[in-house]
């Protein structure tokens, strides 16, 4: 399993590296994917949140990873009934989106439908592929 393989990658990496390195970001990202597809949602909030400041680090503020992100963490939490904390990551990887994209993609259209609908106050789920 997927999950399984990166939890050694990640004990393999911090045993080299003191606390969270941004050359395990990338293994990070395959645990979470995994337990997004578990529907481990809680799981995947932590490590998401915990791995911000790397992924910071390693791509900088304004990149299309830090806005992909703000996409999944706002993902989950729309997945987990947390409207009001998803609605500012989809706006937060709006705004990088819009600096690091020339023009839209059709995920960044989805997100700001998905924004829109937020805003409404409707109930919804994502209206694009999660990762």
């Amino acid at each position: 399993s997927s999950g399984i393989n990166a939890e050694y990658g990640i004990a393999l990496y911090t045993t080299h590296f003191t606390g969270l390195h941004p050359i395990t970001i990338d293994t990070y990202d395959l645990l979470i994917h995994a337990l997004i597809r578990q529907e481990q949602y809680t799981e995947a909030l932590e490590e998401l949140r915990g791995t911000k400041e790397a992924k910071t680090l390693k791509y900088g503020e304004w990149s299309k990873q830090l806005a992909t992100h703000h996409k999944i963490l706002g993902s989950v939490y729309l997945l987990t009934d947390r409207t009001k904390e998803a609605l500012p990551e989809f706006r937060r990887c709006l705004k990088i989106l819009g600096v690091v994209q020339s023009v839209p993609t059709e995920t960044t259209l989805a997100i700001k439908k998905t924004v829109q609908s937020l805003e409404a106050n409707k109930e919804t789920r994502p209206m694009f592929k999660l990762y």
